[in-house]
């Protein structure tokens, strides 16, 4: 310990280091090794759910995104993710899925529950992340989603309520060179 009472940790611990808050805060969006961030695509998803109605009963169905295959590709298994939410205690951050396939499209299971408008992902279809919001500012949370555990090749989305802005990305293995 210093003569100031403080921990001098720097020689054992490499400080980590975020990327500073974009300027689109719409954006979903993916750092490389180099904290370099590129937004991922956003695709529109279909459900036969009707959302701007409250359920009459609880019902389990799907959101539905075309094609079978994200034009984003990446090829870590341990992503980290950048976006804004709302700087308010009943904001939700969205949720990152794996897609499953079906008849050339790419589907998550989702149910209405009855009393309510819109849907909810079943939480055994979530991957669980770990959190961390970085800044504040204007009535925003920029912060970081990264993995608890390595992803598995396949088709993800991160989701929220909005079905006409869902990020996909596929994961592919990483090529030796």
């Amino acid at each position: 310990m210093s003569a100031s009472g403080a921990y001098n940790l720097s020689s054992s611990f490499a400080q980590e280091t975020f990327p500073a808050p974009p300027a689109d805060r719409t954006l979903i969006y993916l750092a490389d090794g180099k904290n370099a961030l590129t937004p991922l695509a956003f695709e529109t998803g279909a459900t036969p759910l009707r959302l701007e109605a409250v359920a009459t009963s609880d019902k389990v169905s799907y959101v539905e995104l075309k094609g079978e295959r994200a034009a984003t590709i990446i090829t870590t298994d341990e992503p980290r993710f950048y976006l804004f939410l709302p700087d308010k205690a009943d904001a939700k951050p969205p949720f990152l899925v794996r897609l499953s396939e079906k008849k050339g499209a790419r589907r998550v299971s989702a149910m209405a529950q009855k009393g309510y408008k819109g849907f909810a992902i079943p939480a055994e279809e979530i991957v669980k992340p770990h959190y961390r919001i970085l800044a504040r500012d204007g009535g925003m949370q920029f912060m970081e989603i990264r993995m608890r555990e390595p992803l598995a090749v396949g088709e993800y989305a991160i989701i929220g309520t909005d079905l006409q802005h869902i990020a996909t990305f596929r994961l592919v293995p990483q090529t030796n060179r």
